[in-house]
């Protein structure tokens, strides 16, 4: 079983289409608000006393979304994805390497959903899961954001290649972000907060890109630097209106 109690997760979840039973003991313009939604997506709203929801869910303000346990919001087929480009068509994809912390993947969420990539790629194992912290920190981007949960990130990469993406990977060491005529069908690949991109994932990239910092510190939060990456590709490629 699944539950979102942030307001902003629950709010996007029903928005995009999410179904399920909505738990409430709680009152107030915001949970009246969900309840309205709730209301016109015809999803059934049961009273719980404050001490059930807080046993179900501890962090919960007033109110949960409790979804089915196989409920994951946004997953696609990575061969779909690519199947629906056009030939000509641009496309933006995140590659998240072994993210660890669901704080940080939530915010690079919602990243993504700001700079319109048409798909994130994550690995099924050692990675943050789909919980309830990383979609708090996406502030219900994740309903939202297109998500493929792969077995093998290097297999998912050479078929993003095949298909004429061009794949790099956030690196201290690797040329200037400025410096890269960033394709239009591109990858981004960010790796874990620790040992950052993997040695098999940066091989299989066409190249390694850092961003120039000064200051005192030595490097960013990948979240934080993961929002500059897809600006810097966004800002190439505007989103045609």
């Amino acid at each position: 079983m699944r539950r979102l109690s942030g307001f902003h997760a629950i709010e996007e979840a029903l928005r995009s289409g999410t179904v399920g039973t909505i738990l409430v003991s709680g009152s107030g313009p915001r949970i009246k608000g969900i309840l309205e939604i709730a209301a016109k997506k015809g999803l059934k709203v049961s009273k719980v006393s404050k001490a059930e929801l807080d046993r179900l869910a501890p962090e919960n303000r007033g109110i949960v979304l409790e979804t089915g346990a196989d409920e994951e919001p946004g997953t696609v087929d990575l061969d779909g994805f690519i199947d629906d480009l056009g030939p000509d068509s641009s496309a933006l994809v995140l590659i998240l390497d072994h993210i660890e912390d669901p704080q940080n993947f939530g915010a690079l969420i919602r990243s993504a959903d700001v700079f319109a990539c048409g798909l994130v790629i994550a690995p099924n194992r050692r990675a943050a899961p789909l919980s309830e912290a990383a979609a708090k920190a996406s502030a219900g981007a994740i309903a939202h954001v297109p998500l493929s949960l792969v077995p093998n990130l290097a297999e998912a990469l050479r078929r993003l290649k095949k298909a004429g993406f061009w794949a790099y990977a956030a690196d201290m060491g690797g040329q200037p972000l400025g410096s890269e005529d960033l394709p239009s069908r591109c990858a981004i690949v960010l790796g874990n907060e620790g040992a950052g991109v993997s040695r098999l994932i940066r091989d299989e990239c066409d190249g390694t890109l850092s961003i120039p910092m000064g200051g005192h510190v030595d490097s960013l939060n990948v979240s934080a630097a993961g929002a500059i990456f897809l600006y810097e590709y966004r800002r190439r490629h505007p989103v045609k209106a």
